[in-house]
């Protein structure tokens, strides 16, 4: 049986993750600072990415797959916070998969072009100071980590309820564009994709996810579902 490991999986897509997996009867480790109730299949961990020593325990183990989907919630954050969890806490959580004697596949939850300006971006930065800068960071930091990864970066997230009861096709295609406010994929939606990525997407691949009924399916999300 695969065994998965979830950062930041109290809230969010991370909490998504968590009730996909475990929905399939797959053993998935959530680790947060708020645990999750402890079922048959969630094994709920308390750690915080900032703080090495307790993440590198959280990852003490055969897994087949860690997604880090950690993000930071508070408004106006400051550049040194939002640094300290999203880099540095990233980079805390790679050290600690490394250790490993199996290491095992990174699945990190992007952003959309963070390599391409807009205006969204420029938002993003005043809301969260830095915040394109990490993103683009840990992307490269990952690259040269030598361990399997894939990377999925995600239009603007809505929850389901969002969509008005409209289920929507997705679009998953190599990164080339731009982030702006049309886009968007609802987290449901988003951690299927992050899943199906951990299972069958190639090592080294980048991935732009977002809702579009007449959008490109790659062959590896085909497979995946049958």
């Amino acid at each position: 049986m695969k065994k998965f490991a979830v950062i930041g999986a109290s809230s969010g897509t991370g909490l998504e993750i968590v009730r996909l997996l475990a929905s399939r009867g797959q053993h998935v480790r959530a680790i947060s600072r708020r645990p999750l109730p402890a079922t048959e299949f969630i094994e709920p961990y308390s750690a915080d990415v900032t703080e090495p020593n307790a993440i590198a325990r959280a990852l003490d183990g055969d897994f087949d797959a860690v997604f880090f989907t950690a993000d930071i919630h508070k408004r106006f954050a400051s550049r040194q916070e939002v640094r300290s969890l999203m880099f540095d806490g990233f980079m805390n959580s790679i050290h600690a998969a490394k250790k490993q004697t199996k290491h095992p596949k990174i699945v990190l939850l992007s952003v959309i072009g963070p390599d391409k300006p807009s205006w969204v971006w420029h938002l993003l930065n005043l809301a969260k100071r830095g915040m394109q800068k990490n993103v683009v960071d840990r992307e490269a930091a990952l690259a040269q980590s030598g361990l399997p990864y894939v990377i999925v970066r995600a239009a603007r997230l809505v929850n389901a309820d969002d969509t008005m009861g409209q289920a929507r096709a997705i679009a998953v295609t190599p990164a080339t564009h731009r982030l702006d406010m049309k886009r968007t994929i609802a987290r449901r939606e988003l951690a299927k994709t992050l899943v199906a990525a951990a299972k069958s997407a190639p090592h080294g691949s980048i991935w732009d996810v977002f809702g579009d009924d007449d959008g490109s399916i790659p062959v590896w999300l085909r497979a995946s579902s049958q």
